[in-house]
């Protein structure tokens, strides 16, 4: 078997792994809200959807843990008789960052309990004292979260998808089925807290198991002295990194917060339709970030780096075309999709949210294969400015949109940042990234533009009859 056989079977392979994983959070993402938005009234459904979103920026105090960790171990691999103590050592420094950055979530999720009702005017006061109980259950599933990412980046560097993929989606679904049960005893919003927080914990105890059963070095990790250097170089990674995960995340999830600022009574039917939009886009991910480690491993080595741009290209082809056509048939049954989901009261309220959110998410996930490829590769801090400027353009354009048109002005916001952000893409970074995109003009319209224009009147004209 030739090097980049073995790098297209792991890759294949991973991928099928991490689909499935993707099959089961994206089943998690949406039987949640069909559960708890067909019991939970209004103003309760709003305050669960507007405490899930808020945990989820705790979650950034992880940094990108997992991908640095992911990627450090993927190279420790090649060290040869060195590859297990070096491995250790990268693992015993990522829990380092991990353990204190979950003693700064704590810190901050203590100071959101505290904060909520100046930070959500708009929530009804009857129903703070829930706000806090849940948002603080909630955050202990973001403390568990931050706490699996170097054992999460363990795995995933080392090839071993199965391990995390199948904990992660095991406490997913025991969370779900925990909140199922609670709906059929007719219990209260804290209590279906309680329960969802229950099972989705259990996420960092089995996946510490799982390290000391299934990796041979996992027992040395416990022993192992930090090495200062090895977290240094980490935080490197991760500091950059964080660059762009607070610009995506002020991108996919700032939204429901302005909503949730503005117009509590809509953060319900906004989180619908952000849940709609950002699933595929998870599943999505979770088929392209295989591709994060075997790129790494083929920009490794000069005979399969030549490879690369030919790879971007592709995937991105691919991803286009593919995602053009997804929204196509959102567009086409948006109401049945809905109403199937979570019930008839929200198709007139989340349909014509769902449609913008889910254009934005696809336009902006055309360039995941290329930002994916500039993580494996390191090349990430040259494309940091396009990233922080899509985060900005698409915060100011959602909260002027939504002083002005409410919650679907700032949907269009999410829009205008995600045509910002590609077009940014194609006219900055790619001609700054010769090793992935050697002809960025020939990349930028063949891969990118050429798909979204060919695509653009059937959009329009399906949006002219149906939406």
């Amino acid at each position: 078997m030739t090097p980049a056989s073995g790098l297209k079977r792991r890759w294949f392979g991973n991928s099928f792994v991490n689909v499935v994983g993707g099959v089961g959070s994206a089943a998690v993402s949406l039987l949640l809200p069909a559960i708890v938005a067909k019991y939970l009234g209004a103003d309760e459904f709003s305050l669960w959807s507007l405490a899930l979103q808020i945990i989820i920026y705790v979650n950034l105090l992880g940094l990108g843990l997992q991908l640095a960790t992911a990627r450090a171990v993927s190279y420790a691999g090649d060290a040869g008789a060195d590859a297990a103590l070096r491995s250790a050592m990268i693992a015993r420094a990522a829990r380092s960052i991990g353990n204190r950055a979950a003693i700064v979530a704590v810190l901050l999720i203590a100071a959101l309990v505290a904060a909520c009702p100046l930070l959500f005017p708009s929530v009804p006061r009857a129903s703070v004292a829930e706000f806090r109980l849940v948002l603080a259950l909630f955050g202990l599933v973001g403390l568990a979260q931050i706490l699996s990412q170097p054992d999460m980046g363990v795995f995933q560097g080392l090839h071993r998808y199965a391990m995390f993929v199948s904990a992660k989606m095991s406490t997913q679904i025991l969370g779900v089925l925990l909140v199922w049960l609670g709906v059929r005893e007719r219990q209260s919003i804290v209590t279906l807290a309680v329960l969802m927080a229950a099972g989705m914990t259990l996420l960092w105890p089995l996946l510490r198991f799982e390290m000391l059963r299934a990796v041979v070095w996992g027992r040395q990790i416990a022993s192992t002295v930090v090495d200062k250097a090895c977290r240094s170089e980490l935080l490197q990674y991760c500091g950059s990194f964080s660059v762009m995960s607070v610009s995506m995340l002020v991108i996919n999830t700032a939204g429901i917060l302005i909503v949730g600022r503005m117009d509590f009574q809509m953060t319900g039917a906004y989180a619908i339709a952000m849940t709609a939009a950002t699933v595929p886009v998870g599943f999505l991910g979770a088929a392209l970030s295989p591709l994060l480690t075997a790129a790494s491993a083929m920009y490794a080595k000069q005979e399969t780096r030549v490879r690369l741009p030919r790879l971007t290209t592709v995937t991105t082809i691919i991803i286009a075309v593919g995602l053009n056509l997804f929204l196509v048939g959102v567009e086409l049954l948006y109401p049945q999709i809905i109403r199937l989901w979570v019930g008839e009261r929200f198709v007139t309220t989340a349909g014509p949210l769902l449609v913008t959110l889910v254009a934005a998410g696809c336009l902006r996930t055309v360039a995941a294969p290329y930002s994916l490829m500039l993580l494996a590769t390191g090349l990430h801090r040259r494309a940091l400015y396009t990233a922080v400027l899509e985060g900005a353009v698409n915060l100011v354009a959602s909260i002027v949109l939504g002083v002005r048109y409410g919650a679907i002005g700032v949907a269009f916001g999410s829009l205008i940042g995600s045509f910002v952000g590609v077009a940014g893409c194609m006219a900055f970074n790619t001609a700054r990234t010769p090793e992935i995109t050697p002809h960025p003009v020939k990349f930028s319209l063949g891969a990118v533009a050429l798909p979204i224009a060919i695509f653009v009147p059937l959009h329009l004209y399906l949006l002219h009859l149906y939406v």
